[in-house]
């Protein structure tokens, strides 16, 4: 795999993580701080790496949050930023940007306990991750 699919890899990773922000029921002091997990993450190509990443997160109002992402696999490491809202309680929708490769995509996450499953789409690749606090 090339470097430069790798840090494709990494970027959609981070866009996942930036999804993965809210725990059940959500209040602005359950949101606030940092989770971390890990996951895969898929090209079109159907190459696919293993990532680990870790999340901080803030409240911008009621239903919207602002996420910073850093995510690594055994060769690099990626930031990126995004924003979630609340859907319905216990489901989220938000976008992802990662500036530095250009890539941007759909993040949806769905909660339950201190668990996270997240999913990711973008037209790099899709990616899925287990989060928790």
């Amino acid at each position: 795999m090339t470097t430069f699919t790798r840090l494709h890899l990494l970027a959609l990773c981070g866009a996942l993580l930036a999804a993965a922000t809210l725990p059940m029921p959500a209040t602005a002091q359950e949101l606030s701080g940092n989770w971390s997990g890990g996951g895969t993450v898929r090209l079109p190509s159907g190459e696919s790496e293993r990532v680990r990443c870790r999340v901080t997160y803030s409240r911008l109002s009621s239903k919207v949050y602002a996420v910073a992402a850093t995510c690594t696999t055994q060769s690099t490491t990626i930031r990126q930023t995004g924003e979630l809202l609340m859907v319905r309680p216990g489901r989220y929708i938000g976008d992802f940007y990662n500036p530095q490769f250009d890539i941007g995509g759909r993040i949806r996450v769905r909660v339950s306990g201190n668990r996270q499953a997240v999913t990711m789409t973008s037209s790099h690749g899709t990616g899925s991750l287990t989060l928790s606090r």
